[in-house]
């Protein structure tokens, strides 16, 4: 078993170590710099023939994963919470959500709404938080009528990080308001620290109450 780093075999240091259990093969970096990101391959071969595998090392945080219930204690807010895995200390995040849509893809008529038509609502940046008709024409169906909702379209707002949390897992929170009572939504984050930002997290789907 050989391991590289982009090109380069790598050999056996005081902090980049190489351990063999049987068939397990397994190569341990202590103390990571900068200077050890990169593309890493294991490259294996006997007498059957030969393989590799490969994987990033980066500074980037990892995915966002959220901890909250997805039922929520009130009718018009809900309290999430996240948490992440860095390197270095979280800069700041981009929390992503949207009322989830009541039968998306679908024309008032019942037809399937067709794919051009539903990109149309980022040409009405004006009609923000209202729902509206606009007819359209669908070969085979005529003419029908599209209900657009506009209170289903993604939000975002950036958050800035606790200055109190340093590297390894860091945990968030935030009150999201102005929602409506007995309403499905969804969520997804985003994190950047020094090296850049995450990958976008995980669909969540929470849900505000209806009573009191």
């Amino acid at each position: 078993v050989l391991w590289y780093r982009d090109t380069m075999q790598l050999d056996t240091t005081e902090r980049r170590i190489m351990e063999s259990r049987g068939s397990r093969h397994t190569l341990v970096i202590r103390k990571v710099h900068r200077s050890d990101f990169g593309n890493y391959t294991c490259v294996a071969d006997n007498q059957l023939g030969k393989t590799r595998k490969s994987v990033q090392l980066t500074g980037k945080p990892n995915p966002a994963k959220f901890s909250s219930a997805s039922r929520g204690n009130w009718r018009d807010s809900y309290n999430i919470s996240w948490a992440v895995e860095s390197l270095s200390p979280i800069e700041e995040y981009k929390l992503l959500f949207r009322r989830l849509p009541d039968n998306p893809g679908v024309s008032e008529d019942g037809h399937p709404q067709p794919l051009h038509h539903q990109s149309q609502r980022k040409f009405n940046a004006g009609r923000e938080n209202k729902t509206y008709a606009a007819v359209f024409y669908n070969a085979g169906n005529g003419y029908g009528r599209q209900i657009i909702d506009r209170r289903t379209d993604w939000r975002d707002v950036i958050l800035p990080a606790s200055p109190a949390q340093t590297s390894g897992l860091q945990s968030m929170s935030y009150v999201i308001r102005g929602l409506e009572p007995g309403q499905n939504y969804e969520a997804k984050v985003q994190a950047r620290n020094k090296f850049g930002w995450s990958p976008v997290s995980e669909a969540f789907t929470f849900q505000t109450t209806d009573t009191g």
